[in-house]
């Protein structure tokens, strides 16, 4: 009989044994007396905060805690109940030895004597930073998509499970108004009975993810717009578990999207009638040109004529000028041999005083050279003043010549600014054609926005 006790005893030992030591080797342990000084620490529990057994045995559990938390309300707490015997699970920012800051998740029981008195407090725990800091990044993203979105999540029916603050509010409801009842609810009656409707469903309800602006109805019958997706979120099996809706209101950018196209097509129209007189105005302008190009062209046949006939103009009076030229110096000679004649007179006559019919026929003849000399004089006088006009008559044509030049030249230059301005018109017309084609793109993304 001892034996058999003695066995028992034997394998209880070894039993308890094997347990110590699978926990020293899953979990950092420590063991802590009534007042929470450290009775015995394990390696792995030196391994995780730092530290060596000699700087931790005896000292308080506080030791590894933010001051934050020794002085909440909690922590003394939660010693009286461990030493009432309650069991403690709970996760606990920890201070390693370098100072960082590590999350541990601790389980806390009650070590008890024979008698069944608690004499010992047994922590074991498990270093888990790096989940709970993947807990709390995806608990932040959590709570941004809640402030920033309105949140709906439904069954796979349809049926509504739950809604944040922020869609309730958007619609006009109070949660207790629409948990459990089907999101047609949101919808017109028209579209809740139609097909498109329940293939909508059927499709979230295979997993299918959806995503576009939609059109609700909020609890006082306003149009409600959003820009929302329709999230499946799958169990572990992989059945899709419920439907999970984010969204935002943008019933005012629809809004202002609506006045936004009926601005466009008020200014659409204004746009048609102003390249319609542009058209109009542009034919004018162009028809404009080309009679001005006729009436140029024929101007610069009568220019050139003009010109042609100044030349000949000025050549005649060149030949003129010459002519007179001449007759003037035979006139200067006339007038030479005519005194010549009165000087050989006078010698005839200083001869023939003896002679009267000699006289007489001398003093008829003197008349007639002093009437001759009284001629050439005159004509001498005419050519002069003929001379003159000739020469001023040519001056003249030369001015006129000059005019008829830059007249000519100017003409060449309207000439020249016609043919400019009839290319930029053909510009214009292919710019107005542009715009025909822009506005009518414009319009028609202006009838997409509105969609």
């Amino acid at each position: 009989m001892n034996s058999v006790a003695s066995s028992i005893g034997q394998d209880r030992n070894d039993l308890s044994y094997d347990l110590h030591a699978a926990v020293d080797v899953s979990f950092a342990v420590a063991e802590f007396d009534l007042n929470g000084r450290i009775i015995r620490v394990n390696e792995r529990f030196l391994a995780m905060t730092g530290y060596d057994e000699s700087e931790v045995v005896g000292q308080h559990h506080s030791m590894f805690l933010p001051a934050e938390v020794v002085n909440g309300p909690d922590y003394d707490l939660c010693w009286i109940e461990l030493r009432a015997g309650k069991s403690k699970r709970v996760v606990l920012p920890c201070v390693t030895k370098q100072g960082d800051l590590i999350w541990v998740e601790e389980t806390y029981g009650p070590i008890r004597d024979c008698k069944g008195a608690v004499s010992a407090i047994m922590r074991l725990g498990v270093d888990v930073t790096e989940r709970h800091e993947k807990l709390i990044d995806l608990q932040g993203k959590v709570d941004a998509i809640e402030h920033s979105h309105a949140v709906v999540e439904f069954d796979v029916k349809g049926n509504i499970l739950t809604a944040n603050h922020h869609f309730l509010s958007i619609m006009g409801y109070e949660l207790a108004e629409i948990v459990g009842l089907h999101h047609s609810m949101f919808v017109e009656p028209d579209y809740a009975q139609s097909a498109d409707y329940r293939a909508f469903w059927r499709s979230l309800a295979n997993g299918k993810y959806s995503a576009r602006q939609f059109r609700r109805v909020g609890k006082d019958g306003d149009e409600v717009w959003f820009e929302a997706t329709y999230n499946p979120v799958f169990a572990p099996d992989g059945t899709v578990r419920k439907i999970v809706k984010f969204a935002v209101d943008i019933t005012g950018e629809v809004h202002s999207l609506g006045d936004l196209k009926t601005t466009l097509d008020s200014s659409f129209i204004d746009i048609d009638r102003s390249l319609c007189k542009f058209d109009q105005n542009y034919e004018r302008v162009a028809k404009a040109c080309r009679l001005a190009q006729v009436h140029l062209e024929a101007s610069s046949m009568i220019a050139g004529r003009l010109v042609s006939c100044v030349e000949e103009s000025a050549q005649r009076m060149t030949e003129l000028q010459s002519v007179a030229d001449h007759v003037f110096d035979t006139v200067i000679e006339g007038d030479v041999a005519a005194v010549a004649m009165e000087n050989a007179l006078d010698a005839v006559r200083d001869g023939a005083r003896g002679t009267p019919e000699l006289k007489a026929r001398i003093d008829n003849l003197d008349e007639c050279v002093s009437e001759n000399v009284r001629i050439l004089t005159a004509l001498r006088l005419d050519m002069k003043a003929m001379l003159d006009r000739v020469a001023v008559v040519s001056v003249a044509v030369e001015k006129q010549g000059d005019v008829i030049s830059q007249v000519t030249s100017e003409m060449h230059g309207v000439q020249t600014s016609l043919a400019t301005s009839q290319g930029l018109l053909s510009g214009l017309q292919m710019v107005s054609e542009e715009m025909v084609v822009a506005v009518g793109r414009t319009r028609e993304a202006s009838v997409v926005l509105a969609r």
